[in-house]
């Protein structure tokens, strides 16, 4: 097959399994993209060498009928912010340059332990305090779709990676959006389990108390295969069940078990006061899509929850704050400007703010769990704009700019870190421009595989392809 970068994980990973393809022929696929177009794009800071051997290795393994599951043989691409054992984390940072690590992150293992060939390390904004994709200490990732903007952050390589098909799927963290918000931009799903659902162990740290792990790929049926084998595979995490008690099997199931009273809560315009007219009507578009297709649209007053932004705000900046404090005296130099003009803002961030803003948080989790009682899953838009230009985020403009730039990205994403909800983000359609405009399903705690389900569906009741990518 000479287009097997098109394929989903799915598509692959059935091809495998029939033998109609092997991990070699995935390795020559992939390395030829990226040495054609990483060049034009840097999503990866490094791409393994010991990929081929891998491929070879996992070939031998399918051919003798030893298959360990659907991510068998699958090449992965991962943030750089998570530990492979004898390769160097930078977390995107000059700081870490020669940081080589003895152990790998538990994602890592439960990867490996499911056959997945772990292939490099993707960009990201240093130590992934960025919801724009900017690392001036790096050379700049670009938005596949028009490369003069930017890619979403903090986990810009992976999105950008897999939206330009040089991987079929990527591992990046969210704290208060960092996997959504470039999935968006870049056209892309991407899914933050339930807060807890897959160990963090090993990944270095934004905030103990938001941080999330999870897939970037072509559709969700791929983000929901991710989450099921690293859950059979993850150690020192009490929850293995990655659908809390759903004992159907998921992937052969996955397309006829949605409920058909599928009710989507959709808050009140009044919550959306802040979104650009191209992303708002995306948004209603998807929305009567969804029910004329038999969806019940239950209207809900969310403006409260707006609070939860500030409160993701306080709680990370302090958390960062803590964690990098040592450094900030001793190097703070090879701080990036972007980076380090947040950081700082941590130092001024008070214990009684601290623990106000926790107090709020226990507040929302309630709050927003009574809420969800009325609908299956909230939907609205990713993103409230479109990606702007990485010119924006010149030290200058950055300088001289009387608000924060990129500030609105996260306006909706970061709500469900503080509520620690399951969160996926996946294409409505594009813009006028051909820039992609995504859509966010988020549902109850611990009910991952509903909105999975849900992204699914839209994914096939939109019809957008995902063997459209950008023209590089």
């Amino acid at each position: 097959m000479s287009d097997l970068f098109l394929l989903s994980v799915n598509e692959l990973s059935e091809n495998i399994s029939s033998r109609k393809i092997s991990p070699v022929d995935l390795y020559d696929t992939f390395t030829q993209r990226i040495e054609k177009f990483n060049s034009k794009l840097n999503c990866f800071i490094e791409v393994f060498d010991d990929w081929k051997t891998k491929a070879k290795i996992s070939e031998k393994e399918i051919f003798d009928g030893n298959i360990r599951g659907p991510l068998h043989g699958i090449p992965i691409a991962i943030k750089d912010l998570i530990d492979i054992k004898g390769k160097i984390t930078t977390a995107g940072s000059k700081i870490l340059i020669n940081n080589l690590v003895n152990e790998s992150a538990a994602i890592i293992s439960a990867l490996e332990a499911a056959g997945a060939i772990i292939i490099g390390k993707t960009s990201l904004v240093e130590f992934a305090l960025g919801p724009h994709g900017i690392n001036s200490s790096l050379p700049q990732t670009k938005n596949p779709w028009d490369l003069t903007r930017i890619p979403g952050g903090s986990s810009s390589g992976s999105a950008c990676a897999v939206a330009s098909s040089l991987c079929p799927i990527a591992v990046g963290s969210d704290t208060g959006g960092s996997i959504r918000m470039p999935a968006s931009f870049c056209g892309v799903t991407g899914f933050k389990p339930s807060f807890n659902k897959l160990n963090i162990s090993g990944v270095f740290p934004v905030s103990w108390s938001l941080d999330t792990i999870g897939p970037i790929a072509k559709t969700a049926k791929d983000c929901s295969i991710f989450v099921e084998e690293i859950c059979k595979h993850q150690i020192a995490n009490k929850n293995k069940d990655p659908f809390n008690g759903f004992t159907t099997p998921m992937i052969d199931n996955f397309d006829n078990l949605l409920s058909p009273s599928l009710k989507i809560g959709v808050p009140s315009e009044d919550f959306f006061s802040a979104v650009e007219e191209e992303v708002i009507k995306k948004f209603y578009n998807s929305i009567d899509l969804m029910k004329s297709m038999g969806a019940e649209i239950i209207e809900v007053d969310l403006s409260w929850l707006l609070m939860a932004r500030p409160v993701n705000v306080v709680i990370t900046l302090a958390e960062a704050f803590s964690i990098h404090k040592n450094w900030l005296k001793s190097d703070s130099k090879n701080y990036t400007f972007e980076v380090i003009s947040r950081l700082v803002l941590g130092e001024n961030i008070s214990l009684n703010d601290y623990l106000s803003s926790m107090r709020v948080m226990g507040y929302i989790q309630k709050r927003i769990g009574e809420v969800f009682e009325k609908f299956d899953v909230l939907a609205c838009p990713t993103i409230p704009e479109l990606p702007s230009l990485i010119s924006d985020y010149s030290k200058e403009n950055l300088l001289k700019s009387k608000n924060i730039v990129g500030g609105k990205i996260p306006l909706f994403t970061s709500l469900f870190n503080v509520t620690r909800q399951p969160s996926i983000s996946t294409t409505a359609g594009f813009s006028s421009k051909g820039l992609p405009i995504g859509v966010m399903f988020t549902g109850k705690f611990n009910e991952d595989y509903k909105v999975l389900q849900v992204g699914n569906w839209f994914e096939k009741i939109t019809n957008i392809q995902i063997n459209k990518i950008p023209n590089i």
